[in-house]
């Protein structure tokens, strides 16, 4: 992920950059897997910078790393597709014939994982925290 300003220099020197990356790696960005994402600027000039670099435009919320990338304060509707992925994890692993010992050894290893990855970067609210925790007590 690369952040820059819209400016016609900025844009030419990030191409710059990336053709000389290529050279040096021998590694060469696909534009068709490439996205550039804005943010507010006018359409004419998203449309000429699209043009320009050749990549796909996105729109804003995105997912990067399995973490929703999203304008402004958090909400719960940002967060709540890793708390129903939480949710429907936790409904297949109980019909499976597991100790108590085994349900806290998967909770910790598997579900704690999940969120400390995105805790990390967002600060989320405590009503969908408490929501999966009585999901949690509830599977083991």
């Amino acid at each position: 992920m690369i952040f820059c300003k819209g400016k016609l220099s900025s844009i030419e020197a990030l191409m710059q950059l990336f053709s000389s990356y290529a050279l040096a790696s021998g590694q060469i960005i696909n534009p068709a897997k490439a996205t550039v994402f804005f943010g507010s600027i006018s359409n004419v000039r998203i449309d000429h910078i699209t043009e320009l670099i050749g990549f796909n435009k996105g729109s804003l919320p995105f997912t990067y790393l399995g973490v929703p990338i999203f304008k402004g304060k958090q909400k719960k509707s940002h967060l709540q597709h890793i708390a129903d992925r939480i949710k429907s994890k936790l409904s297949a692993w109980k019909t499976s014939l597991l100790s108590s010992v085994g349900r806290v050894t998967l909770v910790k290893s598997v579900i704690h994982g999940m969120l400390v990855h995105s805790i990390s970067i967002y600060s989320w609210p405590r009503k969908l925290l408490k929501e999966i925790e009585s999901w949690i007590k509830n599977f083991i």
